[in-house]
C-alpha cells in the first residue's frame, strides 16, 4: 500500500534538479540489479533522496537502516510536470506476503479504484500482461485515464522479483512524445 501511496504522491511532484542538455543521453547503472538504462535527452535525473522526500518517506528512513516495507528509489527522471520515470525496489517475502502475481493484481486493482474514486467523471481503461525487458519477463499494468477536459494520463507499471527483492519501474506521462521516449528507454534497458 505504501508503494501505491508513493506512486500517487508523484503525480503532483515538482522538484528541481540539474537537467541534461537537449541532445545529451546519459546512462545509469545499478550494480544491485546489474541494470543499465539510458536517460533520454532533455530529461533531468532526480537524486533518490530528493525523490523519496517528495514522496513522503520520512527523513529517518533515508539512512542505511531503511525499513524494508518502504520502497527504495533506484532512479528517477522527469521532463516537465506529469512526465516521469521512477524505479524502486523493496523486500518481498512470498511466505509472508503471498503469491507475487496475486500481489501485482491487487496493486493494479487498488490503483484503478483509487483513480476511479478520485476522478469519477473520467474514462479509465486498464490492461494487464507480461512484458519482456531485455531477456527478463515483467508483470505489466497499464492505466489510461481521460479526464473530462480531454487530458489523458498514462501510467505503466512493470514489476518482477529478483530473489527476495521486488523491482518496479513506473512510467507516468501526459505528453505522448515524452512518454514514448521514456518507454523506449525502459524497454531497451539491459539487465546483465
Amino acid at each position: 500500500m505504501r508503494k501505491l501511496i508513493s506512486f500517487f504522491a508523484l503525480v503532483s511532484l515538482s522538484v528541481g534538479a540539474y537537467a541534461q542538455t537537449e541532445s545529451e543521453t546519459s546512462t545509469f547503472y545499478s550494480p544491485q540489479f546489474n541494470w543499465h538504462i539510458d536517460i533520454p535527452p532533455g530529461f533531468e535525473e532526480i537524486e533518490p533522496a530528493v525523490w523519496d522526500l517528495q514522496k513522503g518517506v520520512p527523513d529517518s528512513l533515508l539512512t542505511d537502516s531503511l525499513e524494508s516495507s518502504y520502497p527504495k528509489t533506484i532512479l528517477a527522471f522527469k521532463s516537465a510536470d506529469y512526465n516521469y520515470f521512477e524505479s524502486n525496489w523493496q523486500s518481498y517475502d512470498e511466505q509472508e506476503r503471498g503469491n507475487y502475481k496475486d500481489h501485482c493484481q491487487s496493486v493494479a486493482n487498488q490503483l484503478y479504484q483509487t483513480f476511479a474514486d478520485q476522478f469519477p467523471d473520467a474514462k479509465i481503461d486498464t490492461a494487464t500482461s507480461n512484458q519482456l525487458v531485455g531477456s527478463l519477463e515483467f508483470e505489466k499494468f497499464v492505466l489510461k485515464m481521460t479526464l473530462p477536459n480531454g487530458v489523458t494520463l498514462n501510467s505503466y507499471m512493470y514489476s518482477r522479483l529478483f530473489d527476495d527483492k521486488e523491482f518496479s519501474a513506473n512510467v507516468f506521462y501526459v505528453n505522448n512524445e515524452l512518454g514514448t521516449m521514456m518507454l523506449q528507454s525502459w524497454l531497451y534497458s539491459r539487465f546483465e
